[in-house]
């Protein structure tokens, strides 16, 4: 199993012996020429996350445990999230999950008030003119900051911010596919290259199969037990 030094300044109240919390976030990007279809992937302990690709199937991170042995992405299908950790776990508890949708692709140098926005260029915009179209005290402009617009009008200083796509993600749901429990740890002497493995599937609003829209963000989180000891009610 994990044989690490978990942080638990935060503290992790549970009647499980050894719970943990694993999270990630990345970018939905099918056509990127890593291979990978995503992007950006940020989580402490996730070795790799797969998802379809057009381009060349790219190899991923390796494991720490076995350095030499490549992890390749499998493309699977459109809809289909592969997530490997690099440690084995005893138990998959539960999980959660989120969904960022992408911009509409159109910057615009002016908004419309009530109409929220995402700032995607800073241009020379003072933080005066930022805050007299409505950026909330307190809040330093930054690309990916959301706010409502209290006025419509010319931001300045070919600063930019775009709306949501229009379609927001195309995704409505996550679903875990099949028993994470049975891939939560697979045999080390065989040198698979990565750890558990748990395969999720996103599904659009009629309830297909179907891929985020590029540059959308999904965070999961993966709630796991590391211990082989039982309580009762288990």
């Amino acid at each position: 199993m994990a044989n690490r030094n978990w942080a638990s300044a935060g503290k992790l109240y549970s009647m499980h012996v050894k719970p943990l919390l694993l999270d990630c976030n990345f970018v939905v990007d099918s056509t990127n020429g890593n291979g990978l279809g995503i992007r950006s992937l940020k989580g402490p302990m996730i070795q790799n996350v797969f998802m379809h690709t057009t381009a060349t199937p790219g190899a991923g991170n390796s494991s720490p445990n076995t350095p030499s042995v490549v992890v390749t992405n499998p493309n699977p299908t459109a809809g289909t999230i592969l997530i490997q950790f690099q440690d084995n776990y005893n138990r998959s508890l539960s999980g959660f999950n989120a969904i960022v949708s992408p911009v509409s692709g159109t910057p615009l140098t002016a908004t419309t008030a009530g109409t929220p926005v995402i700032i995607v260029s800073l241009g020379t915009a003072t933080l005066a003119q930022w805050q007299a179209v409505g950026l909330p005290l307190g809040i330093t402009p930054a690309v990916g900051v959301a706010f409502v617009p209290t006025a419509s009008a010319t931001i300045g200083g070919s600063a930019a911010v775009e709306v949501a796509a229009a379609a927001g993600s195309g995704v409505m749901s996550i679903e875990t596919l099949g028993d994470p429990n049975t891939t939560n740890a697979p045999n080390p002497m065989l040198n698979q290259g990565y750890g558990a493995y748990v395969i999720v599937q996103t599904r659009n609003n009629s309830g297909a199969i179907a891929n985020p829209a590029d540059g959308s963000v999904i965070s999961l989180a993966f709630y796991l037990n590391d211990s082989s000891i039982l309580i009762q009610g288990e």
